[in-house]
């Protein structure tokens, strides 16, 4: 059925006759099956002058309630005040320097939105956002937040999703990131992330779909916008960096699982896209 298209639906029972005017809208279904919300980790910090770090690139996009005090985010050289009575979205992959000249107290979440490609919805997004709320809406997602109950816990992801939600429009990721892709390009996707792997090339991914590099490369870049190749790239950086910030995985076994020939090889890699070998990069994320 169409959106917005209405139905008179007639259904014969036993013992009688169910009659009801139905609609439906297919698309929050279709977005519900296809983005999913991962929270790598959350915490209520207390933060005064040594919250301060430079060069911050994470792989998950970060989102700040700031019931209290004040901080500062560098951008492009460009400051902007974190303030209290605010929420803010920092987008996956954005680079910025963070401090707090006094004392701030913020509610943190890493998260990724998950698209069908295997990337962050935010991922590619060059700005900070910020919403104003009120101190008695903070209160309440501080009091979700402290609670050990489910019921509780299933609330705050609501306000989690809203958050991000309010954080899509004002980005203009809602339509333009989650269309519906080609059986060819979705099959790419699938191969793509399964596993991700530094030995993913396009021209190996075209023999597994039978078909010609160039029309698969066409048809990627027409529907994407993006490379292929870049795109695979995006995949193996992204993956290698949440598997940094994890406390068993050394380089060597991070290199292993990527597929990658060797370590240094991986190091070379890593610092080609990142500007910094992945050592420093491990040592930075964790302590940011």
């Amino acid at each position: 059925m169409k959106k917005g298209a209405e139905e008179h639906v007639i259904i014969r029972k036993k013992y009688g006759v169910l009659s009801m005017i139905l609609s439906s809208n297919p698309r929050p279904l279709q977005l519900w099956k296809t983005l999913s919300l991962e929270v790598a980790d959350s915490g209520l910090a207390q933060v005064d002058n040594t919250w301060n770090m430079e060069k911050v690139c994470s792989p998950y996009s970060r989102v700040y309630f700031i019931p209290e005090g004040s901080g500062t985010l560098t951008l492009r050289g460009r400051e902007i005040a974190l303030q209290e009575g605010y929420v803010y979205l920092i987008p996956a992959g954005l680079l910025y320097n963070y401090r707090c000249d006094s004392h701030m107290e913020q509610l943190y979440f890493h998260v990724n939105i998950i698209q069908v490609n295997g990337m962050d919805l935010f991922f590619g997004c060059e700005e900070v956002y910020e919403r104003k709320v009120s101190g008695q809406y903070l209160e309440r997602v501080l009091a979700l937040y402290r609670s050990q109950r489910m019921g509780d816990s299933f609330c705050l992801q609501g306000i989690l999703w809203e958050e991000l939600g309010f954080f899509t429009r004002m980005a203009g990721v809602q339509e333009t990131r989650t269309r519906i892709y080609s059986e060819m390009v979705e099959q790419f996707f699938l191969l793509a992330q399964n596993p991700v792997s530094a030995k993913n090339h396009i021209r190996s991914m075209a023999d597994r779909l039978h078909v010609s590099e160039s029309t698969l490369s066409k048809k990627f870049r027409a529907e994407t916008g993006m490379y292929p190749g870049g795109y695979l790239e995006q995949l193996v950086i992204q993956k290698a960096c949440r598997l940094l910030l994890q406390e068993d995985r050394s380089i060597a076994q991070i290199a292993e699982e990527l597929e990658f020939s060797d370590q240094f090889y991986f190091a070379k890699y890593f610092k080609r896209l990142m500007q910094m070998p992945p050592s420093i990069y491990r040592r930075k994320m964790r302590g940011s």
